[in-house]
């Protein structure tokens, strides 16, 4: 665990920007969510699967952002894939099932290759 007054990386901050957008992606899934997809709910199975969504990014952006910090021990490279996993689906299923661009789910994949990519960085020795 890193303590507070220790420096940060570039790259554990570029993670942590990331991981932000996770969070973030959960946040507008919740406020604002039904208005942009009205039928969004019915795709999750009712309200309590799509609130369960919500909640669960706004916890993973939580978790990966307090991994990219190394507050907490994380498993940082995982997590980012499981999201990423789902935020391709559900980009892919809503272009081939409703022909529309869903720039949230979208986000979901670049922020969680962005986190993978720095992480496993982190873990690689620099070289001078």
């Amino acid at each position: 665990m890193r303590h507070l007054n220790q420096p940060l990386s570039p790259r554990n901050v570029l993670a942590c920007c990331a991981a932000t957008l996770v969070g973030y992606v959960g946040i507008v899934h919740e406020v604002v969510g039904t208005t942009l997809y009205p039928d969004g709910p019915s795709s999750f199975g009712g309200p309590i699967g799509w609130h369960a969504a919500g909640v669960a990014a706004i916890v993973a952006g939580g978790l990966l952002a307090a991994g990219a910090l190394r507050w907490l021990r994380v498993p940082v490279v995982p997590l980012a894939a499981a999201v990423g996993g789902i935020g391709g689906v559900v980009f892919i299923d809503d272009a081939l099932s409703e022909g529309s661009f869903h720039f949230f789910a979208l986000t979901l994949v670049i922020a969680s290759a962005v986190l993978a990519v720095t992480e496993l960085g982190n873990r690689q020795p620099v070289r001078s």
